[in-house]
C-alpha cells in the first residue's frame, strides 16, 4: 500500500491497545456519524445522501453487482459505539432495495453522488 495512506483515515486499526477507540476512529467514521446523527449535510442540500464507498486497500469504489459500475449507497443508520454503518442500495439485477452493513473502519473513503433530475430535454441536471 502506498505511504500516502499511512497515518491517514486508511491507516490504523480502530481501537489501539490501551487507547480510546473514539480517538482512533477514522475520519470516515466521524463523517458518517455526523451525516446520520446530526443531520449533517456533507454532500448537498438533498434529504438523503447518495454515496460511493471505497474500501481500505481498494483504488475504485465498491461494486456489489460484480461489474465495474459502482454501487450507489444511501446511509440508513450509523452506530458510533459499534462503528456499524447500515446502507441501502438498489440491486441492479433484481431491482430490489438491499441492505449493506459494514464496520466504518473498513472504509477508506466516500464519494458524494449528486442527485439528478430530468430537465425538459431528457438530460440529467445535477442538484446541489
Amino acid at each position: 500500500m502506498s505511504s500516502l495512506f499511512k497515518g491517514s483515515c486508511c491507516g490504523g486499526n480502530g481501537e489501539a491497545a490501551g487507547g480510546s477507540r473514539t480517538r482512533n476512529k477514522s475520519c470516515v467514521c466521524e463523517l458518517l456519524n455526523n451525516i446520520a446523527n446530526t443531520n449533517g449535510n456533507f454532500c448537498s442540500m438533498a434529504a438523503q445522501q447518495r454515496l460511493l464507498i471505497v474500501l481500505k486497500g481498494a483504488s475504485t469504489p465498491l461494486s456489489l453487482g460484480g461489474e465495474t459500475t459502482p454501487t450507489i449507497f444511501t446511509l440508513v443508520r450509523f452506530d458510533d459505539d459499534s462503528s456499524c454503518a447500515v446502507f441501502s442500495y438498489l440491486d441492479a439485477t433484481t431491482g430490489l432495495n438491499q441492505t449493506f452493513v459494514i464496520d466504518c473502519r473498513c472504509i477508506c473513503g466516500i464519494v458524494c453522488v449528486p442527485q439528478t433530475t430530468t430537465n425538459g430535454n431528457g438530460g440529467g441536471v445535477a442538484l446541489g
